[in-house]
């Protein structure tokens, strides 16, 4: 992969990350965002970014570092108790499953791929929100079944349900096959049977898939804005994001289409602008939204070297 284009991926989910912080929980068509704002929810200043980068940029160190599990969540607490990787030494709207994974770890001392929540009710988008650059060190891993170990391994740090666990299924085998070149309508044509295969000996994962089973329909694409949601479930985030990208052409478009449909707005930009520069390859998200990002010495230190590791 070519250096500008892995940084170009992870800068465009950390802009929507950014964009999508001031307007968090506001009721869709209450308001219309275009641009860098402060203020908000989380009383920030313009381009700050959330618990969605500074919960991605450990796991970036992570694999640059070819660390372990026990390593990463060091890291998460670092972040949760201590402050690091935030945009102005302040961490904040860290998600209520996140943070009981880390309590779990640094408290509780679990092992660390024990410490993510197996309830049905913790199927958060705490985990999905923070993969991304898994999808970009395993873009050239041939090898599935390996592929999907690793996915469920990382949620399962956070997140346990099998709901989750095949949320991040899906959407790192979408970025996958994007960063290897095919077609969005294409990977979501073959994906299901795909991961069925893949799963036969898995039969708990296998049927959370139902519940994700709308992105793969004929005709999702033209699902109207309204029956969209855009909550903090695993599911409706999943869908939200495949949907902007679909009614999108272009990188921007799609993470101002994602910002605006209002409530959970950081972490659905900032997967909708991932997905959408892996679907738009030759495009660049808007060099005045990265310029505008706080603590851009934080985010370089720690995205060169992966970028480095992953050319």
């Amino acid at each position: 992969m070519e250096a500008s284009l892995i940084k170009n991926i992870l800068y465009s989910g950390i802009v929507g990350d950014a964009l999508g912080v001031p307007v968090e929980f506001k009721k869709r068509d209450t308001y219309y965002v275009d641009s860098m704002i402060s203020g908000g929810t989380w009383e920030q200043d313009a381009g700050s970014w959330s618990d969605d980068t500074s919960f991605t940029l450990p796991l970036i160190e992570n694999l640059t570092e070819k660390s372990d599990y026990e390593e990463l969540m060091q890291k998460f607490e670092n972040y949760m108790f201590h402050n690091e990787y935030t945009p102005k030494g302040i961490a904040f709207g860290i998600g209520g499953t996140c943070a009981k994974a880390v309590r779990n770890w640094s408290i509780n001392h679990y092992p660390a791929l024990e410490c993510g929540d197996l309830s049905e009710y913790a199927n958060g988008n705490g985990a999905l929100m923070r993969l991304a650059p898994l999808a970009i060190h395993l873009k050239t891993e041939p090898d599935l079944a390996k592929r999907l170990k690793l996915t469920k391994n990382y949620t399962s740090l956070t997140h346990r349900h099998a709901r989750a666990i095949m949320g991040s299924y899906i959407y790192l085998e979408i970025l996958h096959e994007l960063l290897n070149g095919r077609n969005l309508t294409d990977i979501l044509t073959d994906l299901p049977q795909q991961l069925k295969t893949a799963l036969q000996n898995e039969p708990d994962e296998w049927a959370e898939f139902v519940y994700y089973k709308d992105i793969f329909a004929l005709g999702f694409k033209d699902t109207d804005r309204k029956n969209i949601k855009s909550t903090g479930y695993d599911v409706d985030t999943l869908l939200a994001c495949v949907w902007c990208v679909l009614n999108s052409k272009s990188i921007d478009e799609a993470i101002l289409l994602a910002v605006n449909l209002g409530e959970d707005t950081d972490t659905i930009a900032s997967i909708t602008g991932t997905l959408a520069s892996c679907a738009y390859q030759t495009e660049t998200v808007n060099p005045e939204w990265v310029a505008q990002l706080q603590n851009k010495k934080l985010l370089d230190s720690i995205i060169d070297p992966f970028v480095k590791n992953n050319l």
